[in-house]
């Protein structure tokens, strides 16, 4: 008896395979952070299970009691489906940078995070005081530590209003994945002129002021660091 297969199953299939198979080599290029928060790290290797059994599954019932041909319209819908993880596959892997910075607005106040009403923690200031701060509208909450040192790192961008030994350090803050992603910004004085360029990875120390609705860093120290490995930082 003859076997007849169904085209457009075996096509779905097909596509399955090539988005496990991406998941599967965004895991073994250690490519999760770039993709995914550190909480959401778990959906990497979830997508890649269930895309391989629904792809068993779809291959599986390719047969059909005759044969069914495939059409350009299924065709297209696969390749755009397809297209984006050979993308992901084919290109080296890109954390947002500045032209995201430039493109994507920040949350408005309030409705990011549920915060609790503390103000910035122990220690050294950190991002993620300064985003819960800006975010929530608390940013005075900082100005009892006006004057004291930390240091931050992040990538650089400059705005056109930036007077010379200015700078812009920035760095973004997902909940699940960089769709979610939320900018937050520093502003750097006191930096040598000329020294950096656009989307260089730095860690700046100085002192911060909280001036208006924005921080400013006076820096007292400045080093070119790589990229790290979890570009994106993640809210509690």
């Amino acid at each position: 008896m003859r076997t007849n297969w169904s085209a457009p199953r075996l096509a779905t299939g097909v596509a399955l395979a090539t988005w496990a198979a991406t998941f599967w080599f965004v895991i073994a290029d250690d490519r999760v952070p770039y993709y995914f928060s550190a909480r959401t790290t778990w959906l990497a290797a979830a997508g890649a299970v269930t895309l391989t059994a629904a792809c068993v599954a779809r291959l599986v019932s390719a047969r059909a009691p005759r044969a069914e041909p495939i059409t350009w319209k299924h065709v297209r819908t696969l390749v755009v489906l397809v297209l984006p993880a050979a993308a992901i596959v084919s290109l080296p892997p890109a954390a947002l940078g500045s032209f995201a910075a430039a493109r994507r607005s920040g949350a408005p106040n309030g409705t990011y995070l549920s915060i609790d009403g503390r103000g910035p923690s122990d220690g050294d200031v950190s991002w993620l005081d300064i985003f819960e701060l800006t975010y929530s509208g608390r940013l005075e909450h900082l100005a009892a530590r006006a004057g004291e040192t930390s240091s931050f790192t992040g990538f650089v961008t400059r705005s056109s209003g930036d007077a010379a030994g200015e700078f812009r350090l920035n760095r973004f803050m997902i909940s699940c994945c960089p769709g979610d992603a939320v900018h937050i910004q520093l502003r750097i004085v006191g930096a040598p002129p000329d020294r950096l360029q656009t989307d260089d990875w730095v860690r700046v120390t100085g002192r911060i002021y909280p001036i208006g609705e924005e921080v400013v860093v006076d820096a007292t120290k400045l080093e070119r660091v790589d990229r790290p490995e979890h570009p994106y930082l993640d809210t509690r």
